[in-house]
């Protein structure tokens, strides 16, 4: 963009970097399918005449629309899960992917150091139980995540919690809070684990 706007006499603005994340995380393990669909293989042709292969209408359709408009090989489908997965050093946040899901399903978020993330891996904004019952890593919109964040990073907004990567300080309290395992974290050390709690007997 610079060499571009020194060309043209401009000034590129100057933007943080973003990397494209997969706002769903529903493999089949997770979100059982309920019928089969026999039609044309592409995203926006199944989203435009029925929910899907399973019973979320949000999640993805694993059809590969965002995996063919890629022109980077930043980007693949799994077989095993039926997702997309997103190749972070190949991914340079042209938004391909992003115009290419009829479902919003990928959003480009600010890249942080050593490309740590933390994101709600859902888009199902149906109430919590209709949303449970469809995938098991569904986020219910229990708050449990929005009262533990005190950064103020997360909100709560259609059934669905948010966390702003500009805010987020990657505390990850939120990560163990979710009941749901919603909440993703990608690139971070192992936890450690808790120290155990030394009790002493007295004897009486």
């Amino acid at each position: 963009m610079a060499e571009a706007a020194s060309i043209l006499g401009k000034v590129a603005p100057v933007t943080d970097p973003t990397v494209a994340v997969l706002l769903c995380n529903g493999s089949p393990e997770f979100r059982m399918r309920t019928s089969i669909y026999n039609g044309t293989s592409e995203c926006r042709i199944s989203h435009s005449l029925y929910i899907g292969e399973t019973d979320c209408s949000y999640g993805c359709l694993g059809n590969g629309d965002c995996e063919r408009a890629c022109k980077f090989d930043a980007l693949f489908m799994n077989p095993a899960t039926g997702l997309p997965v997103i190749i972070d050093e190949k991914c340079v946040s042209c938004g391909a992917c992003v115009k290419a899901c009829p479902r919003n399903l990928i959003e480009l978020r600010k890249k942080a150091k050593k490309d740590r993330k933390i994101y709600v891996a859902c888009s199902n904004c149906d109430k919590g139980g209709p949303a449970r019952r469809a995938c098991k890593v569904a986020c219910i919109a229990c708050n449990k995540c929005f009262k533990v964040c005190e950064f103020g990073a997360i909100t709560i907004e259609n059934n669905l919690a948010y966390i702003d990567a500009a805010k987020c300080t990657f505390c990850r309290k939120c990560v163990i809070e979710c009941p749901t395992n919603a909440i993703i974290e990608l690139n971070f050390p192992p936890r450690k684990p808790k120290a155990e709690v030394q009790t002493e007997v007295t004897n009486v």
